[in-house]
């Protein structure tokens, strides 16, 4: 039992590295989820009524089985939801993530659904927890994942296509547009 408490205290402070990390660089996020298969801090977007359309999330995921361990990789994510209202805008968000992400994911990307009804494409940044030498191995392999997403922040605030009008952060007051937060984080740079 002390082994699976060191784990989690070991994952803690990592999270809590790339927590503070993320909010830097990406802006503050807009949830944290703990379950038996992630836990992660992400930032969802959503646009009209269309809802949830994508969103980037950093941190510990099951990909595998791993005896002893709640999870088995760590990194980063972008999540591009395809169903719902607007099939053909959340195709152009679609290309415009893989076009994007074509080298930055590691492995390939693959399908998700929530428990909420959405469907959609994930491109993963992972890697296998147990390659990894350190616990600030683990923590740098995620900022550089994250690097990769506020790379992304340069195209979005030139709205290619107007692909990006009306997209908005999924967090109170609701109003903060996504290229208002991609122009934020690059001066900040």
């Amino acid at each position: 039992m002390i082994e699976a408490e060191e784990i989690k205290e070991r994952r803690r402070k990592i999270i809590t590295q790339i927590r503070d990390y993320y909010t830097q660089r990406l802006g503050r996020y807009t949830h944290q989820r703990i379950s038996e298969e992630w836990h992660f801090y992400g930032l969802g977007f959503v646009r009209d009524e269309m809802q949830y359309v994508f969103g980037f999330n950093a941190g510990f995921f099951r990909k595998q089985d791993v005896p002893g361990q709640a999870y088995s990789h760590a990194g980063v994510n972008v999540l591009v939801r395809t169903n719902g209202s607007n099939p053909q805008l959340r195709t152009q968000y679609l290309k415009f993530f893989r076009h994007q992400l074509a080298n930055w994911i590691t492995n390939q990307e693959s399908n998700f659904s929530s428990f909420r009804g959405g469907v959609g494409v994930e491109f993963p940044r992972y890697k296998a927890i147990s390659s990894f030498a350190s616990d600030e191995d683990i923590v740098q392999y995620v900022k550089d994942g994250i690097d990769g997403i506020a790379d992304l922040y340069h195209v979005i605030a030139k709205n290619p296509d107007g692909i990006f009008d009306n997209v908005v952060c999924m967090i109170a007051p609701w109003d903060e547009s996504i290229i208002e937060l991609a122009q934020k984080q690059i001066e900040k740079q």
